[in-house]
């Protein structure tokens, strides 16, 4: 029989994929921080703080899935633990959960598993606080309350124990909700070889800001006495859509490994056990989505042929689902939003999602060089790039953004597991991206671009840029001109972005409207310049939040160049808060109003006018949603409208 206490050291799995990480002499005695029993604070904490409690458990194939269990009443109490090593949970599942069938698959094989023990781990997160502990082990007794019920009384005998760091989880307050009806709309435990996820759960995994992660360590003969077999459980989180599906097969999910404690559990036992299971919650709506598959930890290059920018990632390819309506027994309290963490890196999509929506380059591929820089403001910029060496030029579609490397440019950071002051460094890969704010020449290639930026206010990047240009405006202005000398060189990593102007139609007039909330202006300043170039005709509504009036009136200016084509006409209605009125570009109509952008100025507009134009809307995302709001009431289809991303 295997050991039943503690760990006794890494097992081959974790020190395997420490090893590839270069973790290994670091972390090579950190497997002493996993406890054999629980400290008192953490029997508390699943008695008292607990709505559910995800777990894993195996099916009959070995396969790890990853249940949530739950009270009756949904809320804490649940869980008791009468000594360190023990939790004692009255539990109430639902149909559709993987619980019963892998509690009833372990039953009916009678103890003929390798290891015969109802193998469990969980990870309790109190999502209002941020809190996490980690749990695993194995069910010593599991009683089922009745016949043909949901209810079962359960010990678990706990011989791991971990507190977890609170870095990327996303905060939410939680309420009971037991009047649920729980219903599976979809269930596949066997997908074809050539079989997709369905739409909706696609849609659901890319909505997704948090996953448990569910994996398994099934140890080798001559491993199983110093490293039993054992399964995990863990939680990922980070902003919404940051697990991406591979589109060419529409089952693979892809989830980057973020920085962490440098332990490696879950990666460790993929490393031996090519297996994990992937719970989703949606906490609006109750609804769960359990996934299992094939799991494969891909580090350095080849992660970065299948994510561009991500050094390590795991890539699970759904080989079963099961997804349940209006099953979690509590809620997020109705009005409230998610606390994002502060922690967690934009969203890098996979390569595949990039070459539908623009280039990609090597790695080195591509280097471009500061050429010129002109002062805006204080906290305003133009950069203008040129590509170095003799390759090919860039393919750039107006409304496109750039995606640069400065990691030479300005070092990459040191390791630090926590940053309380300045939490987003912790993820920093010095890979930043900007929308390119002027035109090539119509069907052309360019080998230059320019970008618009603003300063940020302890940004390791524009502050670094910043810094440079305005010392040598104080000291040699005349080199701003002509930066080249100063061999300011950065890689290229791509060109991206569907925020584009649509196709012109031949004799059609094009009616557009675009919306900007400040520095959100830049890629109509692009599309502006092509229109103007090509003398496509077009009728343009340009509504803009700003606070720097004059300085983005002029960059409209710059755009027009050398007028409008003939027939074509631009009305620009401008929100700010006081100051100056500034010169208006020749052609253009403006109007000028105090204040933001609100319900009222969409009623003012004739409602045939505002349907009948593309509508597009760059800006922060409360900007975003309060222009949305007012267009929404005016009956405008909102899924119609092209947005920005604008979390770079």
């Amino acid at each position: 029989m295997p050991i039943i206490g503690g760990l006794q050291g890494w097992h081959p799995g974790e020190r395997s994929i420490q090893s590839k990480l270069d973790y290994s002499g670091t972390m090579s005695m950190a497997w002493t921080w996993i406890s054999e029993d629980m400290p008192e604070q953490h029997r508390v904490f699943y008695n008292r703080n607990l709505p559910f409690l995800p777990l894993t458990t195996l099916d009959a194939e070995g396969r790890p899935w990853g249940s949530i269990i739950a009270g009756k009443q949904g809320k804490p109490g649940f869980i008791r633990s009468p000594m360190e090593t023990t939790l004692d949970i009255d539990l109430r599942t639902w149909v559709g959960d993987p619980w019963e069938e892998n509690v009833e698959a372990w039953k009916a094989e009678g103890g003929k598993r390798a290891d015969p023990r109802f193998l469990v781990a969980g990870i309790g997160v109190e999502l209002s606080t941020r809190r996490r502990n980690k749990l695993a082990g194995w069910a010593t007794n599991i009683r089922q309350v009745g016949e043909d019920t949901n209810d079962y009384n359960v010990r678990l005998r706990v011989n791991e124990a971990i507190g977890n760091c609170p870095k990327y989880i996303n905060v939410r307050e939680l309420v009971p909700h037991t009047d649920t009806h729980p219903e599976v709309a979809y269930k596949n435990l066997h997908m074809g070889d050539n079989e997709r996820l369905p739409d909706e759960l696609i849609a659901f995994i890319l909505d997704a800001d948090a996953v448990f992660f569910s994996t398994s360590y099934e140890a080798k003969p001559e491993d199983a006495a110093r490293f039993p077999s054992h399964v995990g459980m863990n939680q990922r989180a980070g902003r919404p859509g940051f697990v991406r599906v591979r589109p060419s097969d529409g089952r693979t999910l892809v989830l980057p490994d973020y920085s962490g404690n440098r332990l490696m559990t879950s990666l460790g036992n993929i490393e031996v056990t090519p297996f994990a299971g992937i719970t989703i919650i949606d906490y609006l709506t109750g609804s769960i989505l359990y996934l299992t598959g094939n799991a494969r930890t891909l580090v350095g290059s080849e992660a970065l042929s299948l994510m561009p920018r991500q050094r390590v990632l795991t890539a699970i390819t759904t080989t079963g689902y099961i997804f349940v309506r209006d099953a979690l027994p509590s809620r997020q309290r109705a009005g409230t939003e998610p606390e994002r963490s502060p922690y967690s890196p934009p969203i890098k999509l996979l390569r595949e999602e990039m070459e539908n929506s623009g280039q990609h380059f090597d790695d080195g591929a591509v280097n471009v060089l500061l050429s010129k820089v002109d002062i805006l403001s204080p906290t305003l910029a133009v950069f203008k790039w040129e590509v170095e060496g003799s390759g090919k030029d860039l393919t750039i579609e107006p409304g496109q953004a750039a995606i640069l490397d400065f990691s030479d440019f300005i070092g990459k950071p040191a390791y630090q597991h926590m940053a309380p002051a300045a939490p987003t460094s912790v993820n920093d890969d010095r890979i930043r991206t900007w929308t390119i704010s002027d035109a090539p020449a119509p069907g052309k290639g360019t080998r230059t671009f320019e970008l618009t930026m603003r300063l940020k206010p302890g940004g390791a990047v524009t502050g670094a840029l910043f810094t440079i240009a305005n010392k040598l405006a104080e000291i040699r202005p005349e080199v701003l001109a002509d930066m080249r000398p100063m061999e300011a060189r950065v890689q290229l990593v791509g060109i991206s972005g569907s925020f584009v102007l649509p196709p012109p139609v031949e004799g059609k007039e094009e009616r557009l409207l675009w919306i900007a909330g400040g520095i959100g202006i830049t890629p109509y300043l692009s599309m502006l310049s092509a229109l103007v170039q090509a003398k496509r005709r077009a009728d343009i509504l340009l509504v803009l939040s700003t606070r720097e009036p004059a300085v983005l009136i002029s960059l409209v200016r710059q755009a027009l160049g050398s007028g409008l084509p003939e027939g074509s006409k631009v009305r620009l209605a401008v929100f700010t808060k006081g100051g100056s009125v500034p010169e208006v570009p020749g052609g253009v109509d403006a109007s000028f109003h105090h204040g933001r952008v609100t319900d009222v100025f969409w009623e003012t507009l004739e409602l045939d006018d505002l349907h009948s134009r593309k509508a597009y809307v760059c800006g922060p995302k409360a900007f975003e949603e309060g222009v949305l709001s007012g267009l929404k009431a005016r009956g405008l289809d909102t899924s119609s409208v092209t947005r920005e991303n604008f979390e770079y």
